[in-house]
């Protein structure tokens, strides 16, 4: 069944200075490394969106894409420029270099965001804000922000109603938190695969 009143959203806005070439398009499992959520999402998502300011590298997703309207301002202008684009009320966001994005891990956090502006894991080490749901009532916020030049996310959730979703009940949909396991360095792409295997 698919999610309801949500967009799937993925950002492809970063540099990846430190992996040294775009790692959206690093192989992983056999497939560029954007397309495993993108797979997941448009499963799950009547309405999928991708960010990105270079929209012929990721032609071969056949998704809608935008660019960002807040050019250099990193991700949480590539949220801006998603809630001005998508028709749905709200958006569950998610960075292309995290090919192993759960299922009951995105359905529960979209369950979880009744009454709330955003709704964000928080894990041991911190939070999550690219796994996250965002309504579209956050624009003037988010929107003021970046006028101000202000970019973190952090300020955000002082500034919204934000749900933070407890380690405890992440590992009830995603048991070793693998949804969170990104891709910075070209190792990390190794370790994925030896975390897997493991």
């Amino acid at each position: 069944m698919m999610i309801a009143d949500t967009a799937g959203v993925l950002l492809a806005g970063g540099k990846s200075s430190r992996f040294g070439s775009n790692k959206a398009l690093a192989f992983f499992r056999g497939k560029p490394l954007i397309s495993h959520a993108a797979e997941l999402f448009s499963r799950l998502f009547s309405e999928t969106l991708l960010v990105t300011n270079s929209p012929e590298t990721y032609e071969f997703l056949g998704w809608p894409m935008t660019g960002d309207i807040f050019i250099g301002s990193g991700p949480l202008a590539g949220i801006h420029a998603a809630l001005n684009k998508v028709a749905s009320p709200q958006i569950f966001v998610v960075g292309c270099d995290m090919p192993l994005i759960q299922e009951p891990l995105v359905r529960l956090l979209c369950q979880e965001s009744a009454g709330w502006e955003i709704v964000v894991p928080e894990l041991k080490q911190g939070l999550e804000p690219l796994c996250a749901v965002y309504q579209k009532s956050c624009l003037p916020v988010i929107e003021g922000n970046l006028n101000e030049g202000q970019r973190t996310l952090n300020r955000l959730f002082e500034q919204l109603q934000t749900k933070k979703i407890p380690e405890p009940l992440l590992r009830q949909a995603d048991p070793r938190l693998v949804s969170f396991e990104n891709i910075n360095r070209l190792p990390d792409l190794e370790a994925l695969t030896d975390l897997l295997q493991s």
